[in-house]
């Protein structure tokens, strides 16, 4: 934050009674000292033990961590006070879309998409944009004084505290985030059996950020529609662990013609995505997956008037094209009148974990849960400790194997900071020397 935003802040905090500042003091603790234990967790380690990377201990200041909070809480509700009835200019919006230093914003209480506002953002959050707001975020908006071309001048100033995201690790700074989606109900991790083929490898791990950042989760088998009958079982069999841990799968088939199953029956547009349009009914959802599973043509198929730009893989070596390239939302309307928000985001072709330890990672898989209260220590990490239920269960056949050896592997990754083991596992086939 800047000079100005800071003693804006810092007056705020003045004003506050004497048990509003104790909580705030209290909450920027524990929250100092959580960020704290998760960068300890993360800090990589050679093989002997010893710490790298090691040098001077970056400044932690709590009096950031309380202005941070502050910010939160009560910049907004200040700033409306300071200003006279019917004199304030601030307004609420929803953010839709995003590009490099400005925001589209549809205010609060519209839902025609046509009176969507462009804003630029305040010069604290471009500074952050990554992680400080994303498609999805609730946030507070001005008119400036200043006209462009005798068009009015929009600026984003705040952002609303989230209630869920899907974030990971910033790929250029590894101690930041990358908020791919806010504020959504449902993620639907969206899957292809074929051009490319299935890999559950990313589904696992989004999965487990779907799950820290608080969404429910749903899995879409996309292109089933190119898939040899014969072979529809077996692929759709890969995903049965998921389905006992209680994550619902939807066959679909956005590309016109072909059948749902393999029984060639589902030609019409609304039957090839009706499983996946129920279970999304009056949701904010985001779409996720690697590149050229089909996310944009499954809501173009949800909603043929969409019109989003989609593309092919490449027949030479099955990578998806990056045709998506920048997270937008879109509004679908349903015959029962309960609209589904849809959040398009771009492909990937890994997805690290942001904000995970690796106590926290053991929450993470929720087929463990009902176990975890068996084993014999309260802290068991279900990997070496005897007495473990969850490595009893899996033994029985009560939780999938693979989702356990899934487990080891994420701890692994989590605990040493090493590199992840599944990041060579390619999404497109060897080509042949």
């Amino acid at each position: 934050m800047n000079k100005h935003q800071r003693t804006k802040l810092e007056g705020i905090l003045e004003s506050l009674s004497k048990a509003d500042r104790d909580r705030v003091y209290d909450l920027a603790r524990e929250q100092r000292s959580a960020a704290q234990k998760r960068r300890r967790s993360k800090a990589r380690e050679t093989y002997d033990g010893e710490r790298i990377g090691g040098g001077k201990r970056r400044a932690d200041p709590l009096i950031d961590w309380v202005l941070r909070i502050v910010e939160k809480e009560y910049g907004h509700a200040k700033a409306v006070r300071e200003e006279e009835p019917g004199e304030t200019d601030l307004q609420e919006g929803l953010v839709i879309e995003l590009t490099r230093r400005r925001a589209t914003v549809l205010p609060r209480d519209e839902v025609d998409v046509g009176s969507a506002i462009h804003c630029r953002l305040s010069a604290e959050l471009a500074g952050r944009q990554q992680s400080g707001i994303a498609v999805g975020d609730r946030v507070v908006f001005t008119k400036l004084d200043a006209k462009d071309d005798d068009e009015d001048l929009f600026e984003v100033v705040s952002v609303l505290e989230r209630e869920t995201k899907l974030a990971r690790p910033d790929a250029h700074d590894i101690r930041s985030e990358r908020v791919v989606a806010a504020n959504v109900d449902v993620i639907v991790v969206v899957v292809s059996v074929v051009s490319p083929p299935l890999h559950p490898r990313l589904i696992d791990r989004y999965l487990v950020a779907i799950e820290a950042g608080g969404c429910d989760a749903v899995i879409a088998v996309n292109k089933v529609d190119l898939l040899d009958p014969e072979l529809f079982d077996a692929e759709i069999a890969k995903l049965d662990p998921y389905r006992d841990a209680g994550i619902p799968i939807a066959v679909c088939a956005a590309v016109p013609g072909g059948g749902v199953g393999g029984d060639g029956d589902a030609d019409l547009e609304s039957r090839r995505v009706d499983e996946l349009r129920e279970l999304l009914k009056g949701k904010t959802c985001a779409f996720v997956g690697h590149s050229g599973v089909g996310k944009s043509s499954l809501a173009n198929a949800l909603d043929p008037s969409l019109g989003i730009e989609t593309g092919r893989v490449r027949e030479r070596d099955q990578r998806g094209r990056h045709t998506t390239t920048a997270s937008s939302m879109h509004f679908i309307e349903t015959a029962d009148g309960q609209s589904i928000r849809v959040i398009d985001t771009p492909g990937v072709r890994f997805f690290g974990l942001a904000d995970v330890t690796p106590d926290e990672l053991r929450w993470m898989f929720p087929e463990f849960v009902e176990y975890t209260h068996d084993c014999k220590f309260n802290d068991c990490s279900h990997d070496h400790e005897p007495g473990c239920a969850v490595r009893d269960a899996v033994e029985r056949g009560e939780i999938a194997r693979v989702r356990y050896e899934t487990y080891l592997r994420l701890l692994e990754e989590l605990k040493t900071g090493g590199k992840p083991k599944d990041v060579v596992e390619r999404i497109r086939p060897k080509l042949d020397e």
